[in-house]
């Protein structure tokens, strides 16, 4: 555990005893620094006045006065962006309904603890934090600091990165294609994350250039590779508010055989939360898309309000599973269950079914019985740039060929 000596934790829980108690525990496997709170508005308190970051939030959902469900939600409010694990003395339905909620409002949550809380839990729980992460303005600022220049200016001078994020055959195993996820480290600012400049770009206008950006520098980087014989597709995001004018099927196809690569290696993916805009216009604009060739896929599917009615009239070629029905499938019935059904539904319409999200051998393992086509998640590989990608995919294919 050396590579815990530096690590930050702030506990929140209303028992003194189990206070000190995972003080301990934490401080045994060595845990540099460790802070209390005895509720929700105390645990604010502390947070608001860090300077360093805090490394871990273990918190407590049964508290008095401020709990911590509405703890959770006041600090999603505030974007906060740390890694959080949730504990209590709940059933285990209750506390995985707690672990769903906090992670549909965006917060990192990495895990659960069951009291009593044991010594290899806890551990377990420390193994899975990075301290290699960049540091990550804070949102508050981020929006404070950041304006329509600083894109114009990112984006005049390439200063947008892509990193690429493997989807595997559930099959073969093998690498079938990449998500294109963009990143910005700001000169001034540090990394910034994509929620705050991808918002601003699109209540800027900035989000058509943008996207534009990213589609022919993925393309570009899809025909080197191409050019060195490997054999894959590439995933791009398009935000619904670059779906307000009828000629972006052709400004997509053209930008993508400038490139030199065949339309048909290209999927775009739409935030099926965010398909409730003008229903004919994206129906047309969607539509003459697939015409074109490309792939087009419902990302985060099972996040929005109106699943089934987007299926029936959208004219896609593949269904997304969000992680939040895959994250702890193999221990968790109810996620169980409805990552079963949306990989039937998707199968049914003859859709290419990606799970996405995955982070343990459990929930791969589980992922594959139940009938997905590819998977995507942290368990397969993180995001990479093109250069460390390959030389993952190069030592990731001659371990397949070893078995």
């Amino acid at each position: 555990m050396d590579n815990q000596k530096q690590m930050r934790v702030l506990v929140l829980d209303d028992d003194s005893f189990m206070l000190e108690f995972i003080t301990h525990l934490l401080k045994e496997l060595g845990v540099s620094e460790v802070l209390v709170a005895e509720n929700g508005r105390s645990g604010l308190y502390v947070l608001a006045g860090q300077v360093a970051d805090i490394d871990l939030l273990i918190c407590d959902i049964e508290m008095p006065g401020m709990d911590g469900i509405e703890f959770l939600r006041n600090i999603a409010d505030q974007n906060y962006r740390g890694k959080i694990a949730l504990f209590s003395g709940v059933n285990a339905d209750l506390l995985k309904a707690a672990e769903r909620l906090a992670m549909a409002r965006g917060l990192n949550i990495i895990g659960t603890l069951s009291k009593p809380v044991t010594m290899g839990a806890i551990a377990a729980m420390l193994e899975q934090i990075s301290l290699s992460v960049p540091q990550v303005l804070d949102s508050d600022k981020t929006l404070q600091v950041l304006d329509v220049a600083d894109i114009e200016h990112a984006l005049a001078s390439d200063h947008f990165g892509i990193y690429y994020q493997p989807k595997v055959s559930a099959v073969t195993g093998h690498v079938m294609g990449v998500e294109c996820l963009t990143r910005w480290w700001h000169a001034q600012y540090g990394y910034v994350l994509p929620d705050n400049f991808i918002s601003i770009a699109e209540q800027t206008g900035l989000i058509n250039d943008f996207t534009r950006h990213v589609l022919r520098k993925s393309a570009e980087q899809l025909h080197v590779w191409l050019q060195q014989s490997l054999d894959l597709r590439i995933s791009v995001n398009v935000s619904m508010e670059n779906l307000d004018r009828f000629n972006l099927p052709e400004l997509y196809e053209e930008t993508i055989k400038k490139c030199g690569v065949p339309v048909e290696r290209v999927t775009l993916e739409i935030t099926e939360s965010k398909l409730g805009k003008d229903f004919a216009q994206t129906l047309d604009i969607l539509t003459r898309i697939r015409l074109k060739g490309f792939g087009l896929a419902i990302d985060d599917f099972g996040t929005g309000y109106s699943s089934m009615e987007t299926l029936k009239h959208m004219p896609f070629t593949e269904l997304k599973v969000d992680r939040l029905f895959a994250h702890g499938a193999s221990n968790d019935l109810a996620t169980r269950a409805i990552l079963e059904s949306s990989i039937k539904l998707g199968r049914s319409l003859n859709l290419n079914v990606v799970v996405e999200g995955i982070e343990t051998e459990a929930d791969y393992r589980l992922a594959t019985e139940l009938g997905c086509d590819e998977i995507q998640g942290y368990f397969i590989a993180k995001p990479m740039p093109a250069d460390e990608f390959i030389e993952w995919l190069i030592a990731y294919e001659a371990m397949l060929d070893d078995f």
